[in-house]
């Protein structure tokens, strides 16, 4: 804190906090360690990433978002399978550590003491999901990224509702395009939402325009610059569209109620935003819209996966729900109770990641990661 004497009169500026925290860095740091000395235990024990196996079958550019092949794409430069599984296992990491360092920082900024904030973190780490997105398949890391990045926005958008909060849902609706084919039809709708949330665009017909317009325009732009390049560089542009296509190109009824009920076993934080729309007392103004959104944007997600083509995993709806509901609990004041229900609720997710397998499982990481016995090289007879 710090006076300025202007005039006899002493004026004093409030301090400011710094933007990276010793604390913050801290757990950045510790949970990037952490999580790359998993993923190198399970190179180590043999176990193939999956996202490697199908950069070698060459099947990587047919499915999956922009963003996470052309992470692929330069890692298939470097030499040797081993070198590209430790890039891969460090990019995953330092995404998930870093974000891991901003939940903290958010956490203890919004009441949370020290020992709460990292019990939920260690909840969402032991995860198996999350330990099995780090160490064996990181593709679905951007359709995370995006929905963790959505949550905050549409919360500022129900909150505000002006032309500042729309645009700042815009410039976030680009990550649904590079994520995943999937999640790219959730721009139109978001757009519309924002367009909507302006009171004079529910009034009249040319301000819904501007406004939906407004919306979609850094996504027009993305996908212009995307295709621009692919011509400027001499690339096929179709290769671009060849996930879509291969997505929605055909259309079944897949395992509806196996999809529902990966995501309520593996994620049954979902009761905690429907707790807090009529949970008594909040500290502050009820956001109902934005709570709703944590589980809404999954729920499409398993919709999804049960009637296109799509080589989404089970875990991947669940995963992405608990990325919003972190995103959600690192910018909402809650209450002492709900605050209790949501770490309770984030511990059961890890413990049913691990127990229910008929869902989903992968043995062999599994066994991979668990494999803490050591080798030792004796000579013959001892």
């Amino acid at each position: 804190m710090s006076a300025i004497d202007v005039t006899g009169v002493a004026i004093v500026e409030p301090a400011t906090r710094p933007f990276f925290r010793p604390a913050t860095l801290l757990v950045a740091v510790v949970s990037v360690g952490l999580l790359l000395l998993a993923a190198r235990h399970v190179i180590d024990e043999g176990y193939l990433r999956k996202d490697i196996a199908a950069l070698e079958a060459r099947d990587a550019w047919r499915s999956g978002g922009w963003l996470s092949q052309v992470v692929l794409r330069i890692v298939s430069f470097l030499p040797g399978r081993d070198l590209r599984e430790s890039v891969l296992s460090l990019i995953a990491a330092v995404a998930a550590g870093a974000m891991f360092g901003a939940l903290y920082d958010r956490l203890r900024r919004n009441g949370w003491i020290v020992i709460s904030a990292i019990l939920l973190l260690l909840a969402i780490g032991l995860h198996a999901g999350e330990l099995y997105t780090v160490t064996a398949s990181s593709r679905a890391i951007p359709v995370y990224l995006a929905f963790a990045a959505l949550i905050p926005a549409i919360r500022s958008l129900e909150d505000v509702g002006d032309v500042q909060s729309a645009i700042a849902l815009g410039l976030l609706l680009p990550l649904l395009l590079l994520a995943s084919p999937i999640t790219t039809p959730l721009i139109l709708l978001l757009a519309i939402g924002a367009a909507l949330a302006d009171p004079d665009g529910r009034r009249d017909p040319r301000a819904f325009a501007a406004m939906l317009l407004v919306a979609l325009l850094p996504t027009l732009i993305v996908m212009a610059g995307i295709f621009g390049f692919l011509v400027q560089a001499g690339l096929d542009p179709a290769d671009a569209l060849a996930p879509y296509v291969a997505t929605y190109s055909s259309f079944r009824i897949g395992d509806v109620a196996g999809s529902f009920a990966a995501l309520v076993v593996y994620a049954p934080v979902l009761l905690v935003p429907i707790a807090y729309c009529v949970w008594p007392g909040l500290p502050d103004r009820r956001r109902i819209v934005s709570a709703l959104a944590v589980i809404t944007l999954p729920l499409y997600l398993v919709a999804a996966r049960s009637v296109i083509n799509t080589a989404m995993t089970a875990i991947v709806p669940p995963l992405a729900l608990i990325a919003a509901f972190v995103s959600w609990v690192a910018v909402v004041r809650l209450p002492i109770g709900l605050r209790v229900f949501a770490l309770a609720m984030l511990v059961l997710s890890a413990v049913l990641s691990w127990s229910v397998t008929g869902l989903w499982d992968d043995p062999a990481w599994k066994a991979a990661l668990l494999n803490f016995i050591p080798s030792f090289d004796l000579r013959p007879g001892i």
